[in-house]
């Protein structure tokens, strides 16, 4: 494959852009590429002694491999090893990985690799010479600089050498954890080529890339400040200009930003851009996780050389003494899980479609946080965040105890690696200063406050060892399985706290952190089942996974996963626990009713409402605890609020097995490493779940695809867990389907179809989401001295008007008398706008638009009675001429009508909305009267925006 640019694309954007000056099909036309390289890698083993020189790819024993990919497929107990957790010998290997890469790339270009993560050191040699090494860890970013090692128009050899061997050196060995390095090329590979002046990786220093930061927000407004740190890689000083565009979640530009300056040779420079949005400004939340985009444009002796994006959100927060976490101005209690990154089977090696999936269960759970324990995790899940609304406390690999001064030197460097890379990312509120080890660690403490002072730290404390309060962090974080004394005076949350399939210890903990205002929030031990290795001093043999978690480690929910939906949630349900939570005499139904009714084959068992055990009373809803010993029959569950009944649930027990029913988690993209997961469910003849059924299933594919699978493993046929069982699939072409089948004897054959679809290796493409630069204008009208409102244009005692945003367009008034106001003063929004304007006193005022750009526009018109000698304006009625023929309306926006010539008190002047269409040929004309024809008209200025394009060239 061929790694570059397709020229009709680039000559494509151009065309576009230039041939509809309102609209911009974005930036790839310029140097920077970024590639997919995960895709036809050679893999083999390698030993302690073996050199670059030494190691050969065409042996028996190598493997054609994608990335994501680790060292083995292990077995769902991870092949019973003896290790315990300190981890010394299992899956401590060598991996060796070899692709051939194409490069097209002009003499000048930069050329890079870049890994998201490897296990645990990394090397890299290009056409046989040693690129570098990277040595501090397995779970942040790094890249390489091959610039002068490849050829830069042909064939290429990249020769990877990942080392999972155990190092003292470097965290979180050589200590104990509670997760598992499973090694290899497990995250994302790419090729970057970029322009020898560019914007740099934001992991390469303190100042590099770009850093976004929102110093001022409040419910109205909000200010941003973009950082870009520009590197010119060249002996000599470039003139250098970076144009910046604020995009909103619909794609329209809000404001444009423009920079210049002269870079020295071989420097950084940094360029720093400030503005604010108060139009149709949006926060960020959890309930409304709203993001803009930063899409800066590089230039250089005018042409366009390299853009970067970045997305950003405002919010603010504050820890307020009797209230707790605040969130833009209001109450937040946090509510969520931790998680680890591995699955079965395939390890550490997940492709970014099942962090998203995952990120999506907590959110349709009603979760509003994750904690990344223990360890720096993927991108694709805390985007994933960003745009569901999830609040993240990530941290820095490592896990309760510390080594010696070269092991924090890294761990420090690895730390602020991770705060780097995702310091632009709204949904991360919190920092670890210290991972489970028993309190604040001060130089983790100082590093994160260096990098990043505008988050909150905390640090995982114990109630069995250790600091009791938050100490120099801002949070006291406390694992919390039984009952943690609260300490005095400190805000804290549970960085951990008891979680069982039945959701009991999970209304117990939240029931009492809820009770205290300065607790802040609660992280459920944990998320998904995970592998992990014994304690030192518990035998090696017991079970490798655990079997507590909200989900299962295939991601499947268990009955605890429904509670937290009633309890967070806001759609009505009902939900009657399976026999991991009905069970023991009891059934156990989860609900957001005010009451609920119970039947047995029909016959009323309960009608009750929730339980009101005292450790559950601060709950919005706890559980429904029926009394009843179900051994057979069907139960149902109907939930009733003011009487009324919203919703209901039934379960059967399953008779004998019948038959295989599969479901996918979501299609197949090819060419990325895309994996996906099929789930075989045991159920009897009337569809219910067999959840007693023991064989193993039998997992087959035809067409395009085939299965991850191991026989050394025993992975297929699949192990079944309370009537399920999964396998992984992945494509082996695009635009087609597999074809997956699974069977066990005696009953009846499932199968299912997915699709495959071509993934986007382009990255930027693939990324690729429109960008609408709209025409507009903000013009204030006023006589002479005029106050002209911030960020408008001034139109000052003239009948004509150069709309300077709108290319040739220009505005003209006409009224029989036509007069101007101008230096006077008044209170309100708007309000110097309001202050003055253009007026007549008898009959209207015609606004006409000349040379307009073809498309929809929305015309905000302001029309405040500024002199006290003339009435108010109660309503403004106006005719408009467009492309749509005649219009007539009276306005209705401003709800309130308006009493006082000096003051419109906390809102705009008097304000009329309509909706304009323009040909690009005809005029437009708008004639404003007062509704009140005894009287005149004010017009103070307007504010006219493109909403929608005309006629556009054909796209690609």
């Amino acid at each position: 494959m061929k790694y570059t640019t397709p020229l009709f694309f680039c000559l494509g954007l151009i065309l576009l852009a230039t041939l509809s000056h309102a609209q911009e099909f974005n930036y790839t036309h310029t140097e920077r590429e970024k590639w997919n390289l995960n895709a036809d890698w050679l893999f083999r083993f390698g030993s302690h002694n073996d050199t670059y020189e030494s190691i050969n790819f065409e042996e028996a024993t190598t493997e054609q491999v994608t990335i994501p990919h680790g060292l083995r497929l292990t077995s769902y107990r991870m092949d019973s090893t003896r290790d315990h957790r300190d981890q010394q010998h299992y899956l401590r290997e060598i991996g060796w990985y070899q692709k051939k890469l194409n490069i097209s790339a002009a003499a000048h270009q930069k050329i890079y690799i870049e890994f998201e993560a490897v296990h645990n050191v990394t090397d890299l040699w290009v056409n046989g010479k040693h690129a570098g090494r990277h040595d501090l860890g397995g779970y942040t970013p790094f890249h390489f600089d091959i610039t002068d090692l490849v050829d830069k128009n042909g064939e290429n050899t990249l020769t990877v050498k990942a080392d999972n061997r155990f190092n003292p050196e470097i965290s979180p060995d050589p200590h104990t954890t509670d997760f598992v390095k499973f090694g290899g090329l497990y995250r994302d590979v790419y090729l970057v080529v970029t322009h020898p002046v560019h914007v740099g990786f934001n992991w390469e220093s303190q100042q590099t890339g770009v850093h976004i930061t929102t110093p001022a927000v409040n419910k109205r407004s909000g200010t941003v400040t973009i950082k870009t740190y520009l590197k010119n890689e060249t002996p000599q000083p470039q003139k250098a200009r970076i144009s910046t565009r604020i995009v909103n979640q619909e794609g329209v530009v809000v404001k444009k930003l423009e920079q210049e300056k002269l870079l020295t040779a071989n420097s950084t420079t940094t360029f720093t851009q400030t503005t604010g949005i108060q139009k149709d400004f949006h926060l960020w939340s959890p309930d409304s996780p709203y993001l803009y985009r930063a899409i800066s444009t590089v230039y250089v002796d005018g042409q366009a050389v390299d853009f970067t994006e970045n997305k950003f959100g405002f919010r603010w927060f504050d820890l307020v003494d009797g209230q707790g976490l605040m969130l833009n101005g209001e109450p937040l209690f946090l509510v969520g899980v931790n998680r680890h990154q591995n699955f079965p089977i395939i390890g550490d090696a997940a492709p970014n479609s099942l962090h998203v999936q995952e990120a999506k269960m907590y959110k349709a759970a009603g979760m509003n946080t994750v904690r990344t324990s223990h360890y720096t995790q993927d991108d694709a899940f805390i985007q994933a965040c960003d745009e569901l609304g999830l609040i993240v406390y990530e941290e820095a690999p490592t896990w309760i105890d510390w080594g010696d001064d070269i092991w924090w030197e890294k761990l420090n460097m690895v730390t602020r690696r991770m705060i780097r890379n995702h310091r632009n990312h709204p949904s991360i509120l919190f920092w670890g200063a210290g991972i489970n080890h028993r309190g604040p660690v001060p130089q983790m403490q100082y590093t994160v406050k260096e990098e990043d002072p505008f988050r909150y730290t905390a640090s995982a404390s114990s109630a069995w060892n250790g600091v009791k309060n938050a100490g120099i962090t801002d949070i006291y974080a406390t694992m919390d399985y039984r009952w943690t004394n609260m300490p005095d005076g400190d805000f804290a949350m549970s960085m951990e706290h008891g979680c069982r399939p039945d959701a009991e210890a999970n209304q117990f903990h939240i029931s009492r952190y809820k009770e205290r205002k300065n607790n802040i929030g609660c992280f459920a031990w944990l998320g998904a089942d995970y592998n992990r290795l014994a304690p030192m001093d518990r035998d090696p043999e017991k079970d490798k996974m655990s079997d507590y978690a909200v989900l299962t480690a295939y991601r499947l929910p268990k009955p605890v996963y429904y509670w937290y939906q009633s309890e967070l949630g806001n759609e009505p349900m009902v939900h009657i626990a399976d026999h991991r939570g009905s069970n023991n005499g009891k059934v156990r139904v989860y609900s957001n009713a005010q009451e609920v009714a119970l039947y047995h084959q029909g016959q009323l068992v309960a009608r009750q409402k929730p339980d009101a055990e005292e450790h559950k009373k601060n709950l919005n809803h706890p559980s429904f605890t029926f009394y009843f010993p179900w051994e057979n029959g069907t139960l149902e569950a109907i939930a009733y609020s003011q009487g009324e009944e919203i919703a209901r649930h039934q379960r059967s027990k399953a008779k004998q097995p019948y038959k295989i029913r599969l479901e996918k988690s979501a299609d197949l993209s090819y060419g990325d490493g895309d994996v996906q997961l099929v789930h075989a469910y045991v159920e009897d003849q009337q569809g219910n779940l067999c959840a007693d059924f023991s064989d193993r299933i039998k997992f087959t594919t035809s067409g395009a695809g085939v299965l991850i699978h191991s026989d050394s493993a025993n992975t297929n046929p699949a192990e079944v867990f309370d009537g399920i069982a999964s396998i992984y699939v992945k494509a082996t072409s695009g635009n087609a389907q597999v074809k997956v089948e699974a069977s066990a004897k005696g009953l009846k054959k499932g199968s299912i179809k997915i699709n495959t679809i071509n993934a986007e290796l382009n990255m930027l493409k693939s990324n690729f989401l429109p960008v609408y630069d709209f025409s507009n204008a903000m013009v204030d009208i006023g006589g002479k001295n005029q106050l002209v409102e911030h960020e408008f244009e001034a139109w000052t005692e003239t009948n004509a008007f150069a709309l300077k945003n709108m290319g040739e367009a220009t505005a003209h008034l006409q009224a029989k008398e036509l007069k101007w106001a101008g230096g006077a003063t008044m209170l309100g929004n708007y309000s110097f706008m309001g202050a003055d304007g253009a007026y007549t006193e008898k009959g209207a005022i015609t606004l006409t638009f000349e040379n307009l750009p073809a498309g929809t526009y929305k015309l905000e018109s302001f029309h405040h009675t500024r002199l006290d000698k003339y009435k108010f304006a109660k309503s403004v009625a106006c005719s408009i001429l467009d492309q749509k023929g005649t219009q007539n309306r009276i306005s209705d926006d401003h709800g309130v009508a308006y009493m006082e010539h000096k003051d419109s008190k906390e809102r705009k002047p008097l304000f009329f909305i309509n909706h304009i269409q323009s040909n690009g040929i005809d005029p437009i004309t708008i004639e404003f009267r007062n509704a009140d024809e005894a009287n005149g008209i004010w017009l103070n200025g307007f504010i006219l925006e493109q909403i929608k394009l005309g006629e556009a060239p054909n796209s690609l």
